[in-house]
């Protein structure tokens, strides 16, 4: 025959399911505040690539828009039948794409990556208040 079961007294047991559910509130919040931080790392390494990119770009087409161009071009700039007025043009609308790109990186570094830094902060708060 086997012995009653051991009556737990109820304080002990609310205490120790209290503390399970502690444990798991603590895991979410670190798992949500690492996953913020990446996104936010990864958000910044994205814009800066992108810069990077941009710049290159905007530099690479600065070099052939600087070069001399013959000396048979029209002065009409509206002649879209002259090989070198296209490639001018075409360089033309590489330089502000490029510069439409780096602000655009700008914008989506301060729109994703600074929020993403002041919602982990704001989970870390309430991690430390959780743990008091």
């Amino acid at each position: 025959m086997q012995p009653p079961p051991r009556k737990v007294k109820v304080t002990q047991e609310l205490k120790h399911t209290h503390a399970e559910q502690i444990s798991r509130l603590h895991i979410k919040h670190q798992t949500e505040c690492d996953l913020l931080e990446d996104l936010r790392t990864f958000s910044q390494k994205k814009a800066a690539v992108e810069r990077d990119y941009a710049q290159a770009l905007h530099k690479l087409s600065n070099q052939y828009l600087k070069r001399e161009w013959p000396a048979s071009l029209p002065e009409e700039p509206t002649d879209h039948r002259n090989m070198y007025t296209v490639w001018k043009a075409y360089l033309e609308g590489t330089v502000q794409v490029t510069q439409s790109r780096i602000t655009a990186c700008e914008n989506y570094r301060n729109q994703v990556s600074d929020p993403a830094k002041t919602a982990r902060l704001q989970k870390e708060h309430q991690l430390r208040k959780l743990g008091s």
